[in-house]
């Protein structure tokens, strides 16, 4: 009998041996996890992703640029896999700027670097202090596309969809002119053939949805 009770106990301790050791079994822990959101997300989504390593980085902080740079570009629900928020804090005279990229799930903030324009930069960003904008990549993407994008695909069949926002300030920050300095946040909607320099360009109100303006950059000597 004792010999019995034994066996069983050494069984048991096999098992949760095992559980502990091979992967899939037992209770999985959160570290494993490499991806922590889903692939494809609005612009609104990623920054909401990057938002806690700014605040790691520093607490006071807040959003003034945002670009999708996925090599495939925004997909027609106005989602990408990569995106790039650009958060400013006005608490460190250098190192006052932080990239974080959004990336398939993944999020990784970059080395913090001096702002736009310098010290300039520094006092634009910090006395403008931008309200959170209301556009999200979705409707400017519909929006853009009633604007002419449409019929941009149309002649250009080829072409990737792309999208920055800007707010005020990273536009005064190296005096930069607007369409008009009304605006908060402003949507570029871009649209571009891969390995053409011809870019067409449609500005979307970020706060309101209005279309703004449009406008083909053409290559060099056209």
């Amino acid at each position: 009998m004792v010999f019995r009770k034994f066996v069983i106990a050494m069984l048991a301790v096999s098992i949760v041996f095992s559980l502990s050791i091979f992967p899939g079994c037992g209770k999985k822990e959160e570290n494993n996890q490499s991806a922590i959101g889903p692939e494809y997300v609005t612009a609104y989504e990623a920054i909401q992703f990057c938002k806690p390593k700014a605040s790691k980085w520093e607490r006071h902080n807040w959003v003034v640029y945002i670009t999708e740079e996925d090599p495939e570009g925004l997909t027609k629900e106005g989602k990408a896999r990569i995106w790039v928020a650009y958060f400013f804090t006005p608490e460190f005279e250098e190192d006052n700027m932080l990239m974080v990229q959004y990336n398939r799930g993944n999020v990784w903030p970059q080395t913090p670097a001096d702002c736009k324009g310098g010290e300039r930069g520094r006092k634009t960003y910090s006395e403008n202090e931008p309200r959170n904008f209301r556009v999200d990549s979705p409707e400017a993407y519909q929006i853009a596309m009633r604007e002419g994008g449409s019929e941009y695909l149309k002649s250009h069949p080829d072409a990737k969809v792309h999208a920055i926002l800007r707010c005020k300030a990273d536009y005064d920050a190296v005096s930069e002119e607007m369409p008009a300095p009304k605006y908060e946040w402003i949507w570029d909607i871009y649209y571009r053939v891969p390995l053409s320099l011809e870019i067409f360009h449609v500005y979307i109100d970020g706060m309101t949805g209005d279309y703004i303006t449009k406008e083909t950059n053409q290559p060099p000597g056209q």
